[in-house]
């Protein structure tokens, strides 16, 4: 009994730090959030936050797949080279659906690199695992990158 308690004040801890760094993140330059801050909004000790993780960065880390794997989930049974509409569309329409946090991690060129390990995430089960148009090297690999990055550009403006 005394473990699930555990569990859910861990989880209640935990769940109090991701919102109040998505809050920030959408408020402050990333370089400006400290451990300090999210302590202090999150009415939690700084010791309390280490105990889960090192950093703002290992906030966000834990962050990122939930968003790459439900959008992964969404376009798993697509075809690549069939349903390239479809998959168009459905970035707009998933894109419509997120939070601020979600989509100032995914627009703001200061976070591209989040942005781009959140794709590489979403290829790496998706795509990756088609034997529609498997790529026989990274120049190809590339190709298909950046043709699938164009509904994000154009998402951005």
């Amino acid at each position: 009994m005394s473990e699930q308690k555990s569990d859910r004040r861990v989880e209640r801890t935990k769940d109090a730090i991701r919102a109040v760094f998505k809050d920030m993140v959408c408020e402050l330059p990333y370089e400006k959030i400290t451990v300090k801050e999210i302590a202090e909004r999150a009415d939690i000790n700084r010791n309390t936050f280490y105990l889960h993780y090192d950093s703002p960065d290992d906030v966000l880390h834990e962050i990122q797949p939930e968003h790459s794997d439900r959008y992964s989930a969404l376009i798993a049974g697509y075809d690549y080279k069939n349903d390239g509409a479809v998959l168009v569309r459905s970035f707009f329409e998933y894109m419509e659906a997120q939070d601020e946090f979600f989509k100032k991690v995914t627009c703001d060129s200061r976070f591209d690199y989040i942005r781009e390990r959140m794709q590489n995430r979403v290829l790496a089960k998706t795509y990756k695992q088609s034997s529609v148009l498997p790529c026989k090297n990274e120049y190809e690999e590339n190709i298909v990158r950046a043709f699938f990055n164009t509904p994000l550009y154009l998402y951005r403006q």
